[in-house]
């Protein structure tokens, strides 16, 4: 039967680098909510588009982007990539108490898999980094303009070592105060997921987004039962 990965976690703690490691060498399907979401934000037609034009305000201003909106999008990916047989990971979803549960006219995300994967199939982690950390790593992050992967650790280059075009930053989404922003509506609106999920009793496993990612990645593939490759 296939896997659902979520993960939970404050900016900067590698949500996005373990999905990728699982899409790349598992073949789970990542779901980046937030990369998906800046996509359609700064797309053409979101210059005459009043709710993506809202998106994109919360998006600038470090706040999440309205859960019902967010619900919709990553419901109707979720439901492809079920019908489609394959794994599927995210980074950036659940991040709302309604996102993960929904209310009496919308279903959750976590209702939505247990309905088409199967709760035993369902792995939630939670990367737990310092907020010291978060900002560091966040107010020094550079990314690919073209392909979008993050600045390889020890890397002292100004192109991306994957596909050379230049490196770049996020602009006003990795400033100082915006992190600040974005650490408290984690503390606010996406930690109380892990009580509800403790209530109901579901899992989560604890990592260690401290050290280097490929030792965070060895503890969730173990908790997975993947082989190494």
């Amino acid at each position: 039967m296939k896997k659902v990965v979520i993960f939970i976690a404050p900016p900067g703690a590698g949500k996005g680098t373990q999905a990728n490691l699982l899409a790349g060498l598992y073949g789970f399907v990542h779901i980046d909510t937030g990369r998906y979401g800046q996509n359609l934000i700064y797309s053409k037609e979101s210059e005459s588009d009043p709710i993506l034009l809202r998106e994109r305000k919360n998006f600038e201003d470090g706040v999440l982007f309205t859960p019902s909106w967010t619900l919709k999008m990553v419901s109707d990916l979720t439901l492809r990539i079920a019908n489609a047989g394959l794994d599927v990971t995210y980074s950036g979803s659940p991040r709302t108490i309604f996102e993960a549960f929904g209310d009496e006219e919308n279903k959750g995300l976590i209702t939505l898999h247990n309905e088409i994967f199967g709760r035993e199939n369902m792995y939630i982690f939670r990367i737990n980094i310092d907020e010291e950390t978060s900002i560091k790593r966040n107010s020094q992050r550079q990314v690919c303009s073209l392909c979008g992967l993050p600045k390889l650790a020890g890397d002292h280059g100004k192109t991306c070592v994957v596909c050379g075009a230049l490196l770049t930053t996020r602009g006003k989404l990795d400033e100082v105060e915006t992190i600040k922003v974005r650490l408290s509506q984690y503390r606010e609106r996406t930690r109380p997921i892990e009580e509800r999920l403790k209530s109901e009793g579901y899992t989560i496993h604890d990592i260690d987004g401290e050290p280097a990612p490929y030792l965070v990645f060895e503890k969730i593939r173990n908790v997975l039962g993947l082989k190494k490759i």
